[in-house]
C-alpha cells in the first residue's frame, strides 16, 4: 500500500520535467478534492485535475472543469472522451483551440442531442456536432441541420446517408461536396434507384453520374438520353450496363466508344466471350 503525500507545500514540488509531486501521485492511484492542488499546472497547462479526468475521475465543479491546457483541452473535454456525459450548455460549448468542442466529444462516443444551438457548434474545419452524430446513426429531417457542410462541403446528408438514411428530396439529393458527389450519388452506391432525369444526369468531378452508379449495381434504362452520358473517360452508362450482362443489337449504341476507341460493341463482345470462357472451365471441372 502506498502512503501517499496530502502536504500541499510538498504536492506543490516540480521535478525538471515540470510535473508537480501531485501529477505524479495520480499516475499511481491518488485523487484529490482540493481545487488548489487540482489547479496546478505543468509549462503546457496540464492540470492535476487533466491527470486525474485521464484517469477516469469526474466532477461536476464548472471552475475545475473549465480548466485548459495550451491547446485549450479542458478537464471537461478530458471526461467526456472517456464516457462522462453533460447536458450543460455552457460546458457544452467549451473548445480547445482547433475548436473541438464537449459537444463533440461526446457525439464522437455516441451521445446525441436534438439542439439545433449544440448540433451547429463547429470545428475549425467545419465538423459539426450533427456531423458526428450521423456518423453514429442519428438522423434528421431538418433541412437547416441537414445542409451544414463541413470545409470540404461534405454535408450532414451526406454523412446519414452512409449510415442508412434515405432521402426522395431533390434539394437535399442534389447537396455536393468538392468532388462532386451529390447525396444521389451516395444513395446509389448504397443501392437506391431513380428515374428522375435531373437526378440521373449529376455528374462527381470525375464525369461519373448518379446513373453510372445505378448502371453499377445492376439497374437498367433503355433511354438512350441517359445511356449516352458519360464520365471524363468517355466511358458511358450503356458501357457500364454492358459488362453487367446488359445485351444490345441498336447499331447506333453499339458505336459509341470512349475516348480509349473502346466501343460498345467491342465491350459487348468481350463480356460475351469471358461469359463462355467460364462456362468451358466449369464444364471441365
Amino acid at each position: 500500500m502506498i502512503n501517499f503525500i496530502e502536504d500541499k507545500r510538498i504536492l506543490s514540488i516540480k521535478n525538471k520535467k515540470g510535473f508537480f509531486l501531485a501529477h505524479l501521485q495520480v499516475e499511481y492511484g491518488w485523487t484529490t478534492e482540493d481545487k488548489e492542488v487540482l489547479k496546478l499546472a505543468d509549462e503546457q497547462g496540464w492540470t492535476v485535475a487533466h491527470e486525474q479526468a485521464k484517469r477516469g475521475w469526474r466532477t461536476e465543479d464548472k471552475e475545475i472543469l473549465k480548466l485548459a491546457d495550451e491547446r485549450g483541452r479542458t478537464v471537461a473535454h478530458e471526461q467526456a472522451n472517456r464516457g462522462w456525459k453533460t447536458e450543460n450548455k455552457e460546458i457544452l460549448k467549451l473548445a480547445n483551440k482547433w475548436g473541438w468542442t464537449v459537444a463533440h466529444e461526446q457525439a464522437w462516443l455516441g451521445w446525441k442531442t436534438e439542439d439545433e444551438e449544440i448540433l451547429k457548434l463547429a470545428d475549425n474545419w467545419g465538423r459539426t456536432v450533427a456531423h458526428e452524430q450521423a456518423k453514429h446513426g442519428w438522423r434528421t429531417e431538418d433541412k437547416e441541420i441537414l445542409k451544414l457542410a463541413n470545409n470540404w462541403r461534405c454535408t450532414v446528408a451526406h454523412k446519414q446517408i452512409k449510415h442508412g438514411w434515405t432521402t426522395e428530396d431533390k434539394e437535399i439529393l442534389k447537396l455536393m461536396d468538392d468532388w462532386g458527389r451529390v447525396v444521389a450519388h451516395i444513395q446509389a452506391e448504397k443501392g437506391w434507384i431513380t428515374e428522375d432525369k435531373e437526378i440521373l444526369k449529376l455528374a462527381n468531378n470525375w464525369g461519373q453520374t448518379v446513373a453510372h452508379i445505378q448502371a453499377e449495381k445492376g439497374w437498367i434504362t433503355e433511354d438512350k438520353e441517359i445511356l449516352k452520358l458519360a464520365d471524363e473517360r468517355g466511358w458511358t452508362v450503356v458501357h457500364e450496363q454492358i459488362i453487367h450482362g446488359w445485351k444490345t443489337e441498336d447499331k447506333e449504341i453499339l458505336r459509341w466508344g470512349d475516348r480509349d476507341g473502346k466501343t460498345v460493341e467491342i465491350v459487348q463482345l468481350e463480356y460475351l466471350l469471358k461469359k463462355k470462357e467460364k462456362k468451358r472451365k466449369k464444364r471441365k471441372i
